[in-house]
């Protein structure tokens, strides 16, 4: 036994050695492509970041593909399957969620009609990338990533349907207005139209202040709906996401051209991240910036004349209907008079199980489709009896030869960008500057135009098809070059009160764009103004609560301890700070003791958990000090605003002091907001420690420029965070400021890996080279691949 322990440290010193051999790359050298015409040359430096140089935006593809691959290749993979609907193949009962979604859309058979109908530059986009992938695939099966041989994977050729699925995929995930849909019919049915009226969104565009105030409808029949979530991926995320971007012109930049942030807000706590950074660089381009597995080209960077951002634009591309079965017929639906057939289509879905034989059970779900979509309310829903819910999603109907991002990727000028984008089909808002002083905010996505209704509820089918089309590019919210000198977007309304469609009901609060419209209050900023920025924690939404707070709380003996740290809070989110845990605490409980009287405890929890859904609205009553929602319907007396602030601090006191305890000058906002890195699927705090990133504690919030957003029915753990922050000075030809969460490689032991993880806790600038002469100076590795004899792929 003594010897058996004396040799484990040394296995264990060995296995640890080793490892990082095994999972490796080949980052020096040659290596052989078929795919390639010409020489490409891929430079590195100790960040790891590849610089790629070539003789034509072709053999540039190629490449970029082959790197995805070497670095990405399990997270490539992944993606694929999610995409098609076959993750539970992959992890097991896990994926069943995304599965169920992905099948009812049928995003493979559209990806595939989608092929027949893309133009021949768009397909050449595609082929290049996917021959670099396949290059790999085929060549280099002895430096495959380990994760794949844990899970007994073995990956296969791609397809170009492989990439089209993940494309429409990704711009699914960003198209969530359906579920505040749902929510929309729970809320009537539980308290009826008039009560679920006073709910709805309030949707501000604090540029506009006619939108301040919002006296719309809201009409809906009760459905009696019942769901479970079934059909709810997590890759979908239900609660706030968003991003925040803004550039400043020529005029308002401490240098002489724009200057540009992007910061966008995922779920980016899984290594190595989301995005992979790195250049391209060929006679007809020069592009730095961050690329997405699974696709070609850059979704955020520069290039020689213009750099590009994005935030989620919230566009409502989905709507759900009401359909009336056929009384005569129950194989068919109604439309107005006619009686159609349903039709319908079954799918098989494999569920990876050790105790199944052959190691899969599957299970089958039968849909049936209508002329705007897939019944949704057959899997996990119930509705009264003769009707059901379909889902019409746009983008099928209204996607484009070209998906513009070869187009914006090639881009000289924000005019020719703001093109490129009318064929975007994602839902954003994407920033845009030039070299020529120019910045320009425009709205991507494929909006119907509805002749009925808002988006907020489900409309009944009738006779007249309820879309007329989408909203022509040219008419899609747009604000170039204005007076104040820059634009910005923080997942806010962008529409004016005169908009004249119905664009959508679904947005942020306007607290972080107020807070960007203070920051540019300043007559000039550099590239370090906008870094900080990017990293601002100021709270705004405290700020116009604070003061109401604090009056109410020092009326109280056992609250004046929480008034007095609010009164001397600086509005900062500190992860070092009590006044934001306190802050967060009573906000949480003036919620809950504001719509617990009134709400059973499923439909409450679904309603808090979409902050864009209630807390614009629930600021303005707070503000005015007047909404019958204070009432506590379960007490004799009639309550107002100000008893039920007591309420909810005193809960939130109790709170606080059973997690932290009894002295506020001990608590500490990042004891409890902390956020972990970890790897997809390896959970724990252990594993996160030892192959992740470990466990931080976060600065920010959900309402602070630098993000941190928790689930409101879980705090307050950081789930949506900065995925990306990104500074491009377009005076400056040298660099971009730039990381992220992560590292350029997935694998396990990389120095890759996690390379950036620490000055993204930090918050330290890291350079990603644009100049020839910075990439050279900052070289350590030097990749050569080269064109290999034989038939090149895909040709």
């Amino acid at each position: 036994m003594k010897k058996i322990l004396l040799v484990l440290p040394l296995v264990a010193i060995a296995v640890y050695l080793l490892l990082p051999r095994i999972d490796a790359s080949q980052r020096e050298g040659v290596i052989g492509l078929p795919s390639l015409q010409a020489e490409v040359r891929v430079l590195r430096g100790d960040d790891g970041v590849p610089y790629v140089y070539a003789e034509s935006l072709d053999d540039a593809l190629v490449a970029q593909g082959f790197l995805h691959a070497q670095d990405r290749l399990f997270q490539l993979e992944l993606y694929k399957y999610v995409a098609y609907g076959r993750l539970a193949e992959f992890i097991g009962e896990h994926g069943l969620r995304n599965d169920r979604i992905v099948r009812l859309l049928d995003i493979a058979g559209f990806a595939r009609a989608q092929l027949a109908r893309i133009s021949p530059a768009e397909r050449n986009f595609l082929q290049r990338y996917l021959d670099g992938v396949n290059d790999y695939i085929a060549t280099r099966h002895n430096e495959f990533p380990l994760m794949l041989a844990v899970m007994g994977h073995e990956p296969q050729a791609w397809t170009l349907e492989d990439l089209v699925a993940i494309q429409y995929f990704r711009i699914w995930t960003s198209s969530v207005n359906w579920q505040q849909e749902l929510l929309t019919l729970q809320l009537i049915d539980s308290l009826g139209e008039e009560r679920a009226r006073s709910l709805r969104p309030l949707t501000v565009n604090p540029e506009d202040p006619a939108t301040e105030s919002d006296e719309a409808g809201l009409a809906g029949p009760a459905l009696q709906l019942e769901f479970d979530d079934s059909l709810f991926s997590p890759f979908q995320v239900r609660y706030a996401m968003g991003s925040d971007a803004w550039a400043t012109d020529a005029r308002k930049s401490a240098g002489s051209a724009p200057i540009l942030s992007s910061d966008p807000h995922l779920d980016a706590r899984n290594l190595p991240g989301f995005w992979y950074p790195m250049g391209i660089f060929t006679p007809e381009l020069r592009v730095v910036g961050t690329s997405n597995p699974g696709g070609p080209g850059f979704g955020i960077g520069r290039n020689r004349f213009i750099a590009w951002g994005a935030t989620n634009g919230y566009s409502d591309m989905v709507d759900l209907f009401i359909e009336t079965s056929d009384p005569g017929n129950p194989d068919n639906y109604l439309e107005g008079e006619r009686s159609k057939p349903f039709a319908t289509r079954s799918e098989e879905l494999l569920i990876r199980d050790s105790e199944a034989e052959g190691g899969y059970r599957s299970e089958i779900m039968q849909i049936r489709e209508t002329g705007r979509g897939p019944v949704i309310s057959d899997h996990g829903m119930s509705v009264v009896d003769g009707l059901q819910l379909s889902l019409r999603w746009s983008v099928p109907e209204f996607a484009l030869p070209d998906a513009g991002n070869l187009e914006l990727l090639l881009a000289h000028s924000t005019d020719e960008a703001i093109a490129a984008i009318g064929n975007i089909a994602t839902p954003l808002n994407y920033i845009v500057a030039d070299i020529y002083g120019n910045v320009a905010r425009i709205a991507s996505g494929l909006v119907p135009i509805r002749l009925q209704g808002d988006g907020l509820v489900p409309q009944l089918v009738g006779e007249q098809d309820n879309w007329a089309g989408r909203i022509p590019p040219e008419q899609m919210p747009l604000q170039l070059n204005p007076g104040k000198g820059w634009v910005g977007s923080t997942n806010n309304r962008v529409t004016t009160q005169d908009y004249p469609y119905a664009y959508s009901t679904h947005f942020s609060g306007d607290w972080r764009y107020r807070r960007v419209m203070e920051i540019m209050e300043k007559d000039q900023l550099d590239a370090a103004d906008h870094w900080a920025a990017n990293q601002d924690i100021k709270n705004l939404l405290a700020a116009r609560m604070r003061p109401t707070l604090v009056a109410v709380f020092a009326e109280d003996a056992a609250l004046q301890p929480l008034a007095t740290v609010l009164a001397d809070w600086n509005l900062e989110d500190a992860e070092d700070a009590a006044a934001p845990l306190i802050f967060q605490a009573v906000l949480r409980q003036l919620a809950l003791e504001t719509f617990a009287d009134d709400m059973d405890q499923d439909l409450l929890q679904d309603y808090l958990a979409q902050p864009y859904y209630w807390q614009q609205r629930f600021l303005s009553w707070f503000e005015s000090g007047d909404s019958d929602w204070f009432d506590d319907s379960r007490t004799d007396t009639v309550e107002g605003r100000d008893d039920i602030i007591r309420r909810a601090g005193l809960q939130a006191l109790a709170e606080l002091q059973r997690d932290w305890g009894n002295d506020p000058a001990a608590w500490r906002w990042g004891d409890a907001h902390t956020v972990t890195f970890a790897h997809p699927f390896i959970p724990g705090e252990t594993a996160a420690r030892w192959i992740g990133g470990g466990t931080h504690p976060l600065s920010g919030s959900g309402e602070t420029l630098k993000r941190g957003v928790y689930d409101f029915n879980e705090p307050y753990e950081a789930r949506i965070i900065d995925s990306l922050r990104m500074i491009v000075d377009l005076s400056d030809d040298e660099k971009v400021l730039a990381h992220f969460p992560g590292g350029a490689s997935e694998r396990w032991f990389s120095p890759w890996n996690k390379n950036f993880l620490g000055p993204y806790l930090s918050g330290d600038m890291c350079y990603w080279w644009f100049s020839d002469a910075a990439i050279a100076a900052n070289t350590d590795y030097e990749l050569v691949l080269q064109p290999e004899q034989g038939e090149p792929r895909g040709r």
